[in-house]
């Protein structure tokens, strides 16, 4: 049922050569970021409102079906949804493949990429000629 989910809130794209949701190894990154509840949660209210509007299982229905039973979950639980699909994006867009397609680089640009120019401190200048602008305090 999680690759239906997923595949409905990121669909991929043909033209762009985009992956569905599904083809990120989600399992690895619901262990390792120790998400497991929030995932059980979320597809049991799935689950309890595909039925009670549907009267099917989430993976059976349309995809019109799934995006109304996405919408009702969302106004049932707003922060699990929220929390829930916060990690499908950070899965998808942290993912390696789909990093190089979009051509932003696969890994932190930091200690070997992106090199910053030299500050240049000469902005300053006028701060320091100014001098101090505040009073002086008497402790007597």
């Amino acid at each position: 049922m999680i690759k239906t989910v997923l595949d409905t809130f990121i669909p991929g794209d043909n033209k762009l050569g985009m992956p569905p949701a599904s083809a990120v190894d989600f399992n690895v990154y619901k262990s390792k970021h120790g998400i497991q509840q929030t995932v059980i949660g979320f597809l049991s209210v799935l689950t309890k409102i595909s039925k009670e509007k549907f009267s099917k299982d989430f993976k059976k229905l349309n995809e019109t079906q799934r995006i109304s039973v996405l919408a009702a979950s969302k106004l049932e639980d707003i922060r699990l949804f929220s929390t829930f699909l916060e990690h499908c994006f950070r899965a998808y867009y942290s993912d390696k493949r789909v990093l190089s397609i979009l051509k932003v680089g696969s890994s932190p640009p930091f200690p070997e990429g992106n090199v910053l120019e030299e500050d240049d401190w000469t902005i300053l200048i006028p701060v320091y000629e100014r001098g101090s602008i505040y009073r002086e305090f008497d402790e007597d």
